[in-house]
């Protein structure tokens, strides 16, 4: 599981770090929280997002529930930036409509399993 949830992870980070990179950055692409620059740009979430993904590249100390965070953060992230286009999510084919309801199944997926947590009131 933690390897498919890491995997999932790659189409957002790389729309993302396309866009990053189509842009005049002072810091090489990578996002500076004490940058005035960084505060100021309006993908400065985004490249957050790529940067912190940068840094936990292996995974390997990271429990799944972050990664599954991450995921779900690249969910939105993907539907935010297509919103645009007005898909239907449901039946439309292209690459960011299909990585989408892959992604969701596999949130869904990893979200059955979870044992529930003893500190969060049951509703």
């Amino acid at each position: 599981m933690r390897q498919r949830l890491i995997g999932a992870l790659t189409y957002p980070r790389l729309l993302v770090q396309r866009i990053i990179d189509g842009r005049e950055c002072p810091h090489d692409s990578l996002f500076q929280a004490t940058s005035a620059h960084c505060r100021q740009c309006n993908v400065n979430s985004e490249c957050h997002w790529v940067n912190c993904l940068d840094e936990f590249s292996g995974f390997a100390d990271k429990p799944e529930h972050t990664i599954n965070a991450s995921l779900r953060y690249g969910v939105r992230l993907v539907e935010s930036l297509h919103s645009e286009l007005h898909h239907d999510e449901t039946l439309c084919t292209c690459e960011a409509c299909s990585w989408v309801r892959d992604a969701q199944r596999l949130i869904e997926e990893f979200e059955e399993n979870l044992l529930p947590n003893p500190y969060r009131p049951a509703y």
